[in-house]
């Protein structure tokens, strides 16, 4: 025991902490936190370095060792990049709903938050928050000597603005998948010059992630921000700067020379968009290209085998989602019956696709919802993973009126291993008399078209609409947001159109606990539920992987996808 360290935790909890942080450090001494579970739920908390490092010295654990790796790289050089696909519809942060322009943005934009790739929060633009007794409100400091790309120093006006746009009900913001029923227009003060408090709708013990990078959509942009701004550059705080733009064909930045960060070792970044995985790879392996922004192993896989190439990857709780429709909406009355539900989710071998499909870089899914068992604190590992039963689908099909099946089509985008899943799937179901005919479209197409989920008004888009389909979700550091968007009543990203009033309740207990064994008690309850309704399948959760050229250096892959490349360098 290291009795500096002894001294600092006893001050600490004599004089600072809280009923909920003295619980925490009760857990750990008790071995029923991991050294990571305490660090993800410590630095949520909004802890200090200082404390969590005393915690684990006075309780025997590893020193801390938040940050990554510092890199001394060559500086100058640029760095090409080729992401696939291609930013989908304006390049407008609150708008950000797929990968291309996620990954853009993630290249010049910062956040108030910042997930680290082991799941804990780091500081970014703001450097603390605390929270008051139940949750519902959190003050944030925020860093001083910031400057956007523009020359405006950064100030709590620009986060009080961003936010209310994040939150309006009527701007088309996506980031309502994260804040809907959390934060309302106006919900975010300015108290002081660098300090914002934010008063939520309800109380919610995890709302510093929802202000994080894993929120993609929450780049911290200047309060006189214009839309239509940010294609044409200099409106974000990071180490490079957008400076020009071209829908579906590239983007271009240069070295932000005002970035709080330090000097950035590159002179710049030249972006490529590609709408094939086959022309991405080519370009990598031919040297064209130093990095791809994600691969896929199964039409990456000569990327695996390169000398010329190294592979990036970062646990994730990304996963794929198989919606099936299970309201009045439906149009397949079958759909609508939990037993017929159950039985396509049991005639799949998930070990088997796991394997097929990724070669290791994955995990089984568990149907119990958006919760990586590797990822997750308060995953319930009792909750078990299906197994391949084919016997008790054919048995549940009987049970439900369909003895010989019945015909559905299976909607999904061209994306990554998606088709090569949907393949798989419709084989599957055959093997218990379901006929599933594909309806493969393009990423674009799949999302197109207008939306408002929920059991109405679901718009015109395949996504929300089709029987059932296959959805590309990226990781979040917490389930917050897939539970809330994917399963409450109504809400905006329901493909399911699913609907169950002690979800609902039990996703609102969760989302007010503060305490993690509370967390652990209302997520058991709705793991058990979703799996026995089964609105969605979670076929399986995935490792996040790219590749680059060796002559790549410093650069550490994200979990969601994101390129942050302040400390990278090429040689």
């Amino acid at each position: 025991m290291d009795r500096e360290a002894r001294r600092l935790l006893d001050e600490y909890r004599q004089n600072e902490a809280d009923p909920v942080e003295n619980a925490l450090f009760d857990d750990l001494a008790a071995g029923e936190l991991t050294r990571l579970d305490f660090l993800q739920r410590g630095t949520v908390l909004g802890l200090s370095a200082t404390t969590l490092g005393a915690a684990l010295g006075a309780l025997g654990h590893a020193p801390l060792a938040l940050g990554a790796t510092s890199h001394v790289g060559q500086a100058g050089g640029r760095l090409r990049v080729g992401i696939i696909p291609a930013p989908v519809g304006d390049l407008e942060p609150h708008l950000f709903k797929d990968h291309g322009r996620l990954v853009t943005g993630s290249i010049c934009g910062e956040f108030l938050t910042k997930s680290r790739q082991n799941g804990t929060l780091a500081p970014e633009l703001a450097v603390s928050w605390k929270r008051n007794a139940d949750a519902t409100q959190w003050a944030f400091n925020l860093r001083r000597g910031v400057k956007f790309a523009n020359g405006k120093p950064f100030t709590a006006d620009d986060v009080v603005a961003t936010f209310n746009r994040l939150t309006d009900p009527n701007g088309g913001s996506e980031a309502l998948s994260a804040f809907k029923g959390v934060l309302s227009p106006g919900g975010a003060k300015k108290v002081g010059d660098y300090t914002v408090v934010f008063t939520l709708e309800a109380p919610n013990a995890n709302f510093p992630y929802l202000t994080s990078s894993t929120t993609y959509q929450a780049i911290i942009l200047p309060s006189n921000y214009t839309l239509g701004s940010f294609a044409k550059g200099r409106q974000t705080t990071g180490p490079f700067n957008l400076v020009s733009y071209t829908p579906g064909v590239g983007a271009r930045f240069e070295r932000n020379a005002q970035w709080w960060g330090g000097r950035a070792l590159l002179d710049g970044v030249d972006v490529t968009y590609y709408s094939e995985d086959a022309a991405a790879v080519a370009g990598l392996l031919g040297g064209q290209i130093d990095m791809m922004s994600q691969i896929s192993f199964t039409s990456g896989k000569a990327l695996f085998k390169s000398p010329k190439v190294q592979i990036f990857s970062a646990p994730s709780a990304g996963h794929r989602q198989i919606s099936m429709l299970t309201s009045t909406v439906a149009a397949n009355k079958a759909l609508k019956d939990r037993r017929v539900r159950q039985a396509i989710a049991l005639s799949l071998d998930r070990p088997q696709l796991v394997k097929q499909l990724f070669n290791g870089f994955a995990e089984v899914g568990n149907d119990g919802g958006p919760l990586s068992p590797s990822i997750h604190v308060v995953a319930d590992k009792s909750v078990p993973a299906r197994k391949q039963d084919l016997v008790q689908a054919k048995k549940l099909l009987a049970q439900a009126g369909y003895p010989r099946g019945f015909k559905e089509t299976l909607t999904a985008p061209i994306f990554q291993e998606i088709p090569q899943l949907a393949q798989i799937v419709s084989a599957s179901v055959k093997k218990i008399g379901i006929e599933m005919p594909l309806n493969l479209i393009t990423y674009t197409a799949y999302y197109a078209g207008t939306y408002s989920g929920g059991a109405t008004g679901r718009g015109t888009n395949p996504w929300l609409n089709s029987p059932i389909d296959i959805t590309d979700w990226a990781h979040r550091a917490v389930p917050n947001v897939v539970l809330t968007s994917a399963f409450v009543t109504g809400g905006p990203w329901n493909a399911a159109a699913y609907s169950n009033k002690k979800v609902d309740g039990l996703i609102k207990s969760f989302n007010g606990a503060v305490a993690i064994k509370d967390q652990k008690k209302y997520i058991a309850q709705i793991m058990r539920i979703l799996q026995n309704d089964t609105p969605v399948i979670f076929p399986y959760f995935f490792k996040w992987v790219l590749a680059g050229s060796t002559r790549v250096k410093g650069f550490q892959a994200d979990a969601l996808g994101m390129l942050f490349l302040g400390k990278t360098s090429v040689r």
